[in-house]
């Protein structure tokens, strides 16, 4: 997978304007963790609230994967909480982002 490659076209997007920074840091955080795209992929949610700089609940993560989501970049498939001293985790599918190039019209 081409993370470089995702990274630039994702800057020359119009979407990535549109992003929150504990978005795009998120975004960032799993396409380093991601082996490919599609593909179920996990990763610690103490990761996640290290790398946004505070904690975060669940409905705090869920609206930053239904933005990601909306931009088609990833998508969530579950939150599963931490249970007896053991941390939780998400599981996530980095997409491939597509672009559509919006054109002038006139008329």
């Amino acid at each position: 997978m081409d993370k470089i490659g995702i990274l630039r076209d994702i800057s020359n997007s119009n979407c990535f304007y549109l992003l929150k920074n504990s978005e795009l840091k998120l975004y960032i955080l799993l396409l380093v963790n991601s082996t490919d795209t599609d593909v179920p992929e996990r990763i610690a949610l103490k990761q996640i609230e290290r790398a946004n700089g505070k904690g975060l609940d669940s409905t705090e993560l869920k609206s930053m994967m239904n933005s990601l989501e909306r931009y088609g970049l990833a998508i969530l498939d579950d939150i599963i909480e931490g249970t007896g001293g053991k941390g939780g985790e998400m599981i996530f599918k980095l997409q491939r982002p597509v672009f559509i190039k919006e054109t002038d019209q006139k008329g």
